[in-house]
């Protein structure tokens, strides 16, 4: 948070996660609705608080948050 993304390392973040609304936080998403995907990387990255954490970087992967799928993806490496 101290260090926001910028609006492409969202985009590039995003198109790791399979879509930018990927890295929305579940609390946000509501709002997201209203946002179409071109302009959701400028909101992501001018409210770094709404965006999905934790980023984990395996290298070969990137997943969003920390939900029972990520803690079993994570189990395998």
């Amino acid at each position: 948070m101290k260090e926001p993304l910028s609006e492409a390392e969202a985009v590039a973040l995003g198109k790791r996660l399979g879509g930018i609304r990927e890295l929305v936080a579940p609390k946000r998403r509501a709002e997201a609705e209203a946002i179409p995907d071109a302009k959701l990387a400028a909101w992501l990255s001018a409210n770094p608080n709404f965006v999905r954490r934790p980023l984990i970087d395996t290298g070969k992967a990137l997943e969003a948050g920390f939900t029972a799928q990520v803690r079993e993806k994570l189990k395998d490496l």
